[in-house]
């Protein structure tokens, strides 16, 4: 790990086809806080040759995790890419603040505009910051976003948190969730690591940040305008700057479109400001500059196994319920080309697996879109009911 020089340090983690958006907010720390230190976590190859005429950039594999091989392979293979970057998250900070009193993660496509100046003394007070999607009540029949969205995916946004050694104990309390738990799995109410901090922030007494200038981005454009004026980028909350942008679902190539993350053209929303064009197309410029410099984009390394299959999201749901139901069991590796004799029949033997699972999430969907039908059966045959409720909650393997 880098020197320390500095009692904080930024981190971001990819694979490598996100490459261009890290370098982007490597661009971005290096004009705001050029002292600060970058590191980024490449989850699906080495790229160490980026530090080369790139001061203060530290670029990293698994190997820094403290897992095995093994263990990373197992990972990789249970978790689809997102999944997997999102999950290994608190240990990249553990091993961070082995170095570092404070270290910041930030979303790979996040850009900061201005230093963040405000965390220092709050890590030293709180140990966790956190920033909330929005922090104004959300009028009804707003056609962007409603408060839905926090009951779907969570509370806080975590392309953005920020810990000190104070908040070691919910890095390890979140990664007893996430080593297994990191799933997008709405039908259980899990979304990868957010919904899991609107419980870890209470019980470790996270400060949940109520600066409009931090981790602004698509889902709170309603309530967060900005402007560049006289050099400087200014919120209309009076006082307070614009930190930290989030390009979540934006498109370097359309830059004025905002996002593609809605189901509506954001240029038509009345949300868009002549500072955020401005902003967008300066990241945009960054962004494809960089890809310019990388070349086309590698495939995810972990999509497909050692035969060159791909792996769909519902074997990896059935490998990770098998893992789950015995650590010990010598399940073949995927990604290992002296186990792919054996991962292949693996995989060739899961097809009842994978139908029993397709069978348990119907029946889970199916019991909060019938619900007069699903309490019928409930009263009417409660020993089936209580037979096939075990048998979705097990084969789910979600601690609940």
């Amino acid at each position: 790990m880098p020197d320390v020089t500095l009692r904080g340090v930024y981190c971001t983690i990819v694979a490598q086809n996100y490459l261009p958006q890290a370098l982007a907010l490597y661009a971005s720390v290096r004009e705001q806080e050029p002292d600060r230190d970058l590191v980024i976590l490449v989850v699906d190859g080495d790229r160490s040759d980026l530090e080369q005429g790139r001061p203060r950039l530290k670029v990293v594999g698994t190997d820094v995790l403290g897992l095995s091989a093994r263990e990373v392979e197992d990972l990789a293979m249970i978790y689809d890419v997102v999944e997997f970057s999102t999950a290994v998250k608190p240990l990249l900070l553990l091993r961070l603040l082995e170095t570092y009193e404070q270290a910041i993660y930030l979303d790979p496509d996040t850009f900061v505009v201005s230093p963040l100046d405000e965390l220092e003394p709050l890590l030293d007070e709180f140990g966790i910051v956190l920033t909330p999607h929005f922090q104004k009540p959300i009028k009804p029949g707003e056609a962007l976003v409603s408060e839905v969205h926090s009951l779907t995916v969570g509370v806080h946004n975590l392309g953005f948190c920020a810990v000190g050694r104070g908040g070691i104990p919910f890095l390890e309390w979140w990664w007893t969730h996430l080593e297994r738990e990191c799933l997008i799995y709405p039908l259980l109410g899990i979304f990868v690591d957010q919904k899991w901090t609107d419980i870890g922030s209470m019980l470790f007494s996270a400060h949940s940040l109520r600066h409009f200038g931090y981790n602004v981005g698509p889902w709170n454009l309603h309530e967060r305008g900005f402007e560049l004026k006289n050099g400087e980028w200014l919120m209309t909350q009076p006082g307070e700057h614009l930190r930290l942008y989030h390009f979540s679902g934006f498109d370097p190539t359309e830059p004025e479109a905002i996002s593609i993350r809605f189901n509506l053209d954001l240029r038509d929303s009345g949300i868009g400001s002549e500072g955020l064009t401005t902003l967008s197309k300066k990241y945009a410029a960054l962004v494809l500059d960089a890809r310019s410099i990388l070349g086309p984009s590698p495939a995810y390394g972990f999509n497909v196994d050692s035969n060159g299959k791909k792996l769909s999201t519902q074997l990896r749901r059935v490998y990770r319920q098998q893992l789950v139901s015995d650590d010990t069991a010598a399940l073949p590796s995927a990604f290992d080309p002296a186990d792919s004799k054996a991962f292949a029949r693996w995989r060739r033997g899961t097809l009842p697996a994978r139908n029993r699972l397709t069978a348990s999430n119907a029946s889970i969907a199916a019991k909060y879109a019938f619900p007069d039908t699903f309490h019928r059966v409930r009263k009417g045959l409660p020993n089936l009911f209580r037979s096939a409720r075990a048998g979705l909650l097990s084969g789910a393997k979600v601690r609940r």
